[in-house]
C-alpha cells in the first residue's frame, strides 16, 4: 500500500467515526435521556411520589453526554479539510508526534499543521510496535517541517503561512 493510500484511509476512518457518532450515538443517548427523564416527570406529576435520584441523574447525564458528543463532532468536522490537504501537500507546513498520557497509558497522535493555522490530529494505531502512518505522512507531505519544540510552536502561532521560511532562517 502506498503512502498516500495509508494517509487517506486513516483520514476516512476518522471521519467515518464522526459520522457514526452523529447518526447513532447522539440521537440514541438523547432519546434515552429524554425517555428516562420524561418517565420520572410523569411519575412525579401523576402520583406525587418523587422519582429516585439515580433515575433523574441518569437522564441528565445521558442528555449531557449526547450534547457533548454533538459538540465534539462539530469540532472534528473540520477534519474533512485533511482530505483536501492530501491533494495539495504544499499547504501542510508542520508535522509532529504528540503523546498524551492518561492514567499512565500513552495515547499517540500525529499532528498535521496547515498554512492557515489549523492543526489536525490523526491517531496512531501501533501494531507490533510500528505504525505506517508516521512514515506515510513524511512521504505525502515532503515539504513539511518535522518535529516539535516550543520555539517551533511560537513560530507557527506567529505566522503559519511563513512558517517554513522562518524555520529556514533559524537554521
Amino acid at each position: 500500500m502506498d503512502s498516500k493510500t495509508i494517509v487517506l484511509e486513516r483520514i476516512r476512518k476518522k471521519l467515518s467515526g464522526t459520522k457514526m457518532t452523529n447518526r447513532y450515538y447522539v440521537p440514541g443517548m438523547f432519546l434515552l435521556g429524554v425517555l428516562v427523564g420524561g418517565g420520572c416527570y410523569l411519575r412525579y406529576t401523576q402520583t406525587g411520589i418523587q422519582p429516585p435520584g439515580w433515575a433523574v441523574a441518569i437522564s441528565f447525564a445521558l442528555v449531557l453526554i449526547a450534547i457533548t458528543l454533538l459538540a465534539t463532532s462539530f469540532k472534528t468536522r473540520n477534519d474533512s479539510r485533511l482530505l483536501e490537504l492530501v491533494e495539495t501537500p504544499s499547504n501542510v507546513v508542520w508535522i509532529y508526534q504528540h503523546i498524551l498520557r492518561m492514567n499512565g497509558v500513552p495515547q499517540e497522535s500525529m499532528m498535521v499543521g496547515d498554512n492557515t493555522g489549523k492543526i489536525y490530529q490523526l491517531p496512531v494505531k501501533r501494531k507490533n510496535g510500528e505504525d505506517p502512518l508516521m512514515d506515510a505522512l513524511v512521504e505525502v507531505f515532503p515539504g513539511a517541517v518535522l518535529g516539535f519544540s516550543y520555539e517551533l510552536k511560537k513560530l507557527y502561532n506567529r505566522n503559519p503561512g511563513q512558517f517554513r521560511e522562518a524555520v529556514k532562517q533559524i537554521k
